[in-house]
């Protein structure tokens, strides 16, 4: 009986240290979602999210529960624009990142909050190239319009009302 508990306690340990290192402890319990047309890797992920917290800070705006503004946005290249697209997208943020490395010796993300604005300003543009240009005008476009049509903003700024709007009962004409 003792051999039988130590072939299972032996099988049940390697298959452990099998598994072992395709665990990620690094990443903070953060999922990291792939994408079928925009293959990104950890620290290309993290530098859009940078990019994006520094475009329109979410500390005050109530954000989606399902859907965050940086799955939208990937998403939304990923399902809706085309091959030719996504790769100037793929490239820009390669050029992106060249640019801010040479100008800072920093990833964006390790950036401080100036030097953020600093990228983020019309002189780093002006710098930068086209590709580069493209992939920033890009990621505060759809930035904004996530906010810009999601229900909270369109419901409290706008004062939406969904149709058929309220229904008035017995109203005297």
């Amino acid at each position: 009986m003792k051999r039988r508990q130590a072939i299972r306690q032996i099988v049940v340990v390697s298959s452990g240290l099998a598994l072992l290192p395709s665990c990620d402890f690094q990443s903070g319990g953060q999922a990291f979602k792939t994408y079928k047309h925009l293959p990104l890797d950890k620290s290309q992920f993290k530098l859009i999210e940078a990019l994006q917290a520094a475009i329109f800070p979410t500390e005050k705006m109530p954000v989606n529960e399902g859907e965050t503004p940086l799955d939208y946005m990937l998403t939304r290249i990923n399902d809706c624009y085309s091959m030719d697209d996504v790769g100037k997208y793929l490239g820009g943020l390669k050029d992106f990142q060249k640019g801010v490395k040479s100008k800072f010796s920093k990833s964006f993300d390790k950036l401080s909050l100036e030097e953020q604005t600093q990228v983020l300003s019309e002189e780093f543009s002006k710098e930068s190239t086209s590709s580069a240009k493209d992939f920033l005008e890009m990621n505060k476009r759809l930035t904004v319009e996530y906010f810009t049509k999601s229900e909270d903003y369109q419901v409290n700024h706008f004062g939406y009302e969904f149709i058929p709007s309220r229904y008035s009962g017995c109203v005297s004409l």
